[in-house]
């Protein structure tokens, strides 16, 4: 199966944001204002338990007209209602939320944003006696000194800030450092702990499973703010010298950097305001809250844990942000992004739709989320709406998104509408080249393999990178250019032999298209080996299997992806499943996979095959079993001569 996932609306905000990298029930309290006392021997005052106006907005309301009731904080988080987790904090004990790692700094947060700076200290446990704050998690000493800085008193936070630095994670005390003297108006020693944090040689990852892409995450959040906070001080030949530090890091990626590096040098797209003390916290907050994700996941993997799935803690973390910060669209989108993973469709829709001021992206974000929970109707109004609301500065990326929900909704009318509008507003290579890919994409949806051929070609003509140079092989593929496709394929394997996806690009190519049945499956073999637990390499193998006649192990393997895919469902996967269920003589479990890959949007083509199939079944006869192939360590590997 080839690689893909659900659809994104950030290529564009990505080029924008200067980022290629970034192109990741309890007793009902009405309105969150009443609650147990707390315990004797609880130093909160009772009066610390009401909620804050940011708080109570985000509250899910019931079919009663009252605030939805949540069994345990998960709960709420899932639903995106912020007010429903912190009303489950509120009447847990004081020891039992200590022994929760953010439990009281939820609360604290939340006092924080209505001002009430001595209730969040209360929750925080600080006091200001050095022998008593000994004792305390450093965190909950970092957020103090942002509360200092919230009440205005900007030197004493620095100085607290750089007493209890040592305690955080990663690099995030030396960001939360240079924003919050940014906020202060201390620009060049911001700066100089963003030119402190660069390194001399800047190493990009080679492919999605390359270790080093968190390491050139973190560099790429430095450069970026580095070259923003240039910007902003008019010093824009500087910030285009510390951005082309990381554009040098990836040459195939010019074209996008070049458009960023442009951003820098007009201000076009470019929304670059200053820091303020409540932006520099949330943005810190963020920061924190990516590092223990990222901490969680390298900890999981030494110990050979799987923590797929969802985030619940970075979740609420980034929640309890949106409390601080209601306005900041970024760590919105993150959470509503981290929701929809998940098929939590009805909390991504709320949370788009409750923030303070509504936006395109946040229309076109809960657009999405309501076809796939089932709201058509209601999708269609916010997409609508979207395309209101848009002006010249988002109107591109709000045609992106549109277009997208377009083949959801297998609208080809409003599709082919909105196209030509896009290809008209793209200036730059970046913006045609993304234009072009989308448009190839659409027409391929819709059954028009020959348009989506030509778009492809311009696309990788003005952009020419690993991802146009895939997608332009397998629409070769599918006009029937085999060789051609094979051409592209060989050859970018021979660039990135050990990128897994490449590999399973290649070899599903060869068993679906060619007659190179062996090769495609040693090739997979390969891939697996590399990354044996990623559900669209194990469906690919298994469909090799299949192709070879062992249904049985094909069965498993894909079954397995499926499984791992969820609680999605991905058509190829049903649709291969379905074939196999047919062949084992199980009907119903075929037709009923049949039935859930129409359900899941593929495109014209498959739709058609994937119909026939659930109205007639199969009339082919099973493949034959034939011997497995041998795999040699040498496998799949190549050279210049075999392209």
């Amino acid at each position: 199966m080839r690689h893909s996932s659900h659809a994104s609306f950030a290529v564009l905000a990505c080029l924008l944001a200067l980022s290629p990298a970034a192109c990741t029930s309890i007793p009902h309290l009405a309105g969150g204002q009443k609650g147990t006392e707390e315990s004797a021997e609880s130093p909160v005052p009772a009066t610390a338990t009401r909620l804050s106006a940011a708080a109570l907005a985000t509250a899910l309301i019931d079919e009663t007209g009252e605030n939805t009731i949540y069994a345990t904080a998960e709960d709420a988080i899932r639903a995106g209602d912020t007010a429903g987790l912190l009303t489950v904090l509120t009447v847990m004990s004081y020891d039992d939320r200590k022994t929760d790692s953010f439990a009281n700094a939820y609360l604290a947060l939340d006092r924080a944003a209505d001002a009430d700076f001595a209730g969040a200290r209360s929750y925080l446990g600080v006091t200001g006696d050095p022998e008593i704050e000994a004792d305390l998690p450093g965190f909950h000493l970092w957020l103090d000194a942002w509360f200092i800085a919230l009440e205005g008193d900007a030197g004493a936070a620095i100085e607290r800030h750089r007493d209890v630095a040592g305690s955080m994670p990663g690099i995030t005390a030396d960001l939360s450092l240079a924003a919050l003297l940014e906020a202060a108006g201390r620009t060049d020693e911001a700066l100089a702990v963003y030119e402190a944090l660069t390194p001399t040689t800047i190493q990009a990852p080679e492919h999605e499973f390359d270790p080093r892409n968190i390491v050139f995450q973190h560099v790429s959040s430095v450069i970026v703010r580095h070259a923003l906070l240039l910007q902003r001080l008019g010093r824009i030949d500087e910030a285009k010298a510390v951005y082309e530090q990381l554009a040098a890091s990836q040459p195939e990626q010019a074209t996008s950097y070049a458009a960023a590096i442009e951003s820098l040098e007009t201000g076009k797209n470019l929304d670059n305001k200053p820091l303020t003390f409540v932006t520099g916290f949330s943005q810190s907050l963020s920061d924190v809250a990516t590092a223990l994700q990222q901490q969680r996941y390298i900890t999981a993997a030494l110990s050979g844990r799987d923590l797929s799935g969802f985030d619940t803690e970075r979740a609420g973390f980034d929640l309890m942000t949106l409390v601080i910060d209601p306005a900041n669209e970024a760590v919105r989108s993150g959470v509503i992004d981290a929701l929809y993973q998940e098929a939590l469709f009805e909390g991504a829709a709320h949370l788009a739709m409750i923030a303070p001021q509504m936006t395109p992206s946040l229309q076109i974000s809960a657009a999405q989320a309501l076809i796939m929970s089932g709201h058509e109707t209601e999708a269609r109004n916010a997409l609508a709406e979207a395309l209101i609301l848009s002006d010249d500065d988002d109107k591109l990326q709000t045609l992106y998104g549109a277009l997208q929900l377009s083949a959801l909704l297998n609208d080809r009318d409003t599709a082919m509408t909105l196209l030509p509008e896009l290809m008209q507003r793209a200036e730059n290579s970046a913006e045609q080249a993304a234009a072009n890919g989308l448009a190839s994409s659409i027409f391929n949806h819709f059954g028009e393999p020959r348009q989506a051929l030509s778009h492809a070609e311009e696309a990788r003509r003005l952009d020419d990178t690993h991802e146009r140079r895939m997608t332009l092989a397998d629409l070769l593929g599918r006009e029937g250019r085999v060789n051609d496709a094979l051409v592209i394929l060989r050859s970018e394997r021979l660039a990135r032999p050990n990128d897994p996806y490449t590999l399973n690009s290649l070899g599903y190519f060869l068993v679906t298209r060619t007659d190179r049945l062996e090769e495609g499956y040693r090739v997979l073999a390969r891939a697996m080996l590399l990354a044996e637990n990623d559900p669209y390499i194990s469906d690919s193998f298994g469909w090799a299997l299949y192709q070879l006649g062992d249904l049985e192990r094909a069965q498993r393997l894909i079954e397995g992806a499926r499984e791992d895919l969820m609680p999605h469902r991905h058509w190829e996967v049903e649709d291969h499943l379905g074939d196999i269920y047919w062949h084992q003589g199980k009907e119903e479990d075929a037709r009923e996979a049949w039935q859930t890959a129409l359900n899941n949007h593929p495109p014209h083509i498959e739709r058609d095959s994937i119909s026939a199939k659930l109205a007639g079944g199969l009339s082919e006869p099973v493949p034959e079993k034939k011997p497995l192939p041998e795999i040699r360590i040498d496998d799949g590997e190549i050279n210049r001569r075999d392209i």
